[in-house]
């Protein structure tokens, strides 16, 4: 699993945002709501990563309770995008002290799905998507890997395997993902890719076609050397 805890028999995933918001001193101005759903898209991908579909979520708010029905807005909207029931949504406020910066965590906790297993050489692996990073994300949302595109692909095994890249950007999930082996990679391999804007695909080859016609843009294949 990637960035994802095995507790007894579910995946539990989470990712966090701070001074992204609507509070002034934030240092990215976005709309609660949109913060809630990169916050929530990249703790879902991180499922999806894990071969899992969530169950239960927790939120964490530390902007208020004035932002809470903004959160849970952006959150419900990921599964909206991918065609999903979100599940119920439980969590706490920081009420008693107000903050200057607006803060949040998002936890899923998920069940495991049974799916053709494949070891990662076996796979051909693509980019989807462009390294994007603070205000790059508000205005480039075009070149943002598209949830809906990478869930139909997912739940379809068209895309066996789902590797989201996030702040440490695409070199450091080569490593973790290749090991030793060389991967050559049109895109800037250094820079953050934020709220996993990049995402890595292992695709079987008899796939390929399949999905080169789902993922029209921002879909390049690695090329690994010796």
């Amino acid at each position: 699993m990637r960035n994802a805890v095995k507790i007894g028999g579910l995946i539990a995933t989470t990712d966090n945002a701070a001074a992204i918001g609507e509070k002034p001193q934030d240092i990215v101005s976005a709309s609660d709501k949109l913060t809630a759903y990169f916050t929530a898209r990249v703790t879902f991908l991180e499922q999806l990563a894990a071969n899992a579909l969530p169950t239960h979520i927790i939120l964490a708010n530390f902007s208020g309770d004035a932002a809470w029905s903004h959160y849970v807005a952006g959150i419900q909207q990921v599964f909206e995008e991918a065609g999903l029931i979100c599940p119920q949504i439980d969590g706490s406020t920081e009420s008693n002290m107000p903050t200057l910066q607006s803060a949040l965590a998002v936890t899923m906790l998920g069940e495991p799905q049974k799916r053709t297993s494949y070891l990662y050489e076996h796979l051909r692996w693509y980019t989807y998507g462009l390294p994007l990073v603070g205000n790059e994300v508000l205005a480039q949302p075009e070149d943002v890997a598209q949830l809906q595109a990478i869930y139909h692909a997912w739940k379809e095994e068209i895309v066996q395997q789902v590797w989201p890249v996030g702040s440490k950007g695409l070199q450091a999930e080569f490593n973790r993902l290749f090991g030793e082996l060389q991967v050559e990679c049109v895109l800037n391999i250094e820079k953050s890719a934020g709220p996993c804007t990049v995402i890595l695909l292992g695709i079987h080859p008899a796939k390929e076609q399949l999905a080169q016609k789902i993922f029209s843009k921002n879909f390049k294949k690695l090329c690994k050397t010796t």
